[in-house]
């Protein structure tokens, strides 16, 4: 029988969830919260079909494979054009050997999205990207910090994670990314989107990078209005500019074996930084200061950030902020905090119009692309 395809309705939450927890992965956060998988694939102003952004792959009355997208606004130096990030691939066993995965692809790689991102591959997903001639772009760039008075608490976490490693060589990672606990400058912060960040400070932004827009309905729709996160703005104006900072502090939990099946154990708190444009170095390096302030206050024991921006990367860099590829052993610091697991890269792929710059994270790249791009940044 012919498989068909089609966007899933939205009164077909079980069904999907269903399928996710059978055949993506067991106890997903998407089948506990169905609140998190509607903010995601329900996006009003960029979805008016009246289905969820999410392909499924049918055989007769069953769901043998599907691939979620969302969409967003993309920008290249100021112009604005539709974009979907896909996620959740997968097709049954049964089926993998035809051509479902390049038709689910297919429903979302059309003219209606000229550029379509996948973030967090694995390197088999990967292949249908080289097959298909799009871009598998270099692993994001990551960021660390943690505290010298947390030291012995990061050594536990890199030996949780990895489990065959002595004290030793945990320590000498976690050695490696310290940073002193400084004081944060005064000044005129705040702890929300400014009121004229659409006015004064985005376009100024969007004429200088690529990648998803950051307006105030981007800004208000992935942090204010999120279902299950938290996310604390740092802003710093500086002249006619506001810098800005959005973190969340993310319980690291471990799971374990119990009597009655598996549970999560709090284990330690750090925090998650997802967005990063500061006004100037000056500017940005009183946010991070403030950062390590209030870090510190809520006793994190350090602090990362994933982004390919090669400007940002660069601010980090000068205050502490070392890059996990510079010390060996730094890749294996964990990025999937709940539960916790062991690895820290994050895989990415595209197909994009032509005319857009390499997306490498070297000093000049102009992408400005984060961990909260995508899904990336949700819970397990």
């Amino acid at each position: 029988m012919s498989l068909n395809f089609r966007y899933a309705q939205c009164d077909e939450y079980p069904r999907i969830a269903k399928f996710i927890d059978e055949y993506w992965a067991k106890d997903h956060v998407y089948v506990r919260d169905r609140a998190l998988f509607e903010w995601t694939f329900q996006r009003p102003n960029f979805w008016e079909d009246m289905t969820y952004s999410f392909a499924l792959a049918e055989d007769g009355d069953d769901i043998v494979g599907i691939l979620g997208g969302i969409p967003f606004a993309f920008n290249a130096y100021g112009e604005t054009r539709p974009a979907v990030w896909i996620v959740n691939y997968a097709v049954r066993p049964d089926h993998r050997k035809g051509a479902a995965a390049l038709q689910l692809l297919s429903t979302f790689r059309n003219p209606s999205f000229p550029i379509v991102i996948a973030s967090g591959l694995n390197p088999a997903s990967a292949a249908i990207y080289q097959v298909l001639k799009g871009k598998v772009l270099p692993e994001a760039p990551r960021h660390f910090i943690t505290f010298a008075n947390a030291s012995e608490r990061m050594t536990r976490l890199l030996q949780i994670s990895n489990p065959t490693w002595t004290k030793e060589q945990a320590r000498g990672v976690a050695a490696f990314f310290q940073i002193k606990n400084g004081v944060a400058p005064q000044g005129e912060y705040g702890d929300t989107i400014p009121e004229d960040w659409d006015r004064a400070n985005w376009p100024r932004i969007a004429a200088e990078t690529v990648g998803a827009s950051r307006d105030a309905d981007y800004l208000n729709w992935r942090y204010l209005n999120h279902p299950s996160f938290y996310y604390r703005f740092i802003t710093l104006p500086e002249g006619s500019r506001t810098g800005m900072l959005v973190w969340r502090l993310e319980t690291v939990r471990q799971q374990t074996d119990a009597d009655n099946g598996q549970r999560r154990v709090e284990v330690d708190r750090i925090g998650r930084v997802v967005e990063f444009l500061p006004a100037s170095g000056e500017n940005g390096s009183k946010l991070l200061k403030r950062l390590i302030r209030e870090l510190h206050d809520l006793d994190a024991l350090g602090a990362d950030f994933y982004g390919y921006h090669g400007a940002t990367r660069s601010v980090l860099a000068e205050n502490g902020f070392h890059a996990v590829d510079g010390n060996l052993g730094g890749s294996l610091i964990p990025s999937r905090f709940q539960p916790l697991s062991p690895g820290g890269k994050i895989l990415n792929a595209m197909f994009a119009a032509p005319g857009l710059p390499d997306c490498a994270g070297q000093p000049g790249c102009p992408w400005y692309w984060t961990k909260s791009d995508s899904d990336q940044d949700r819970p397990n």
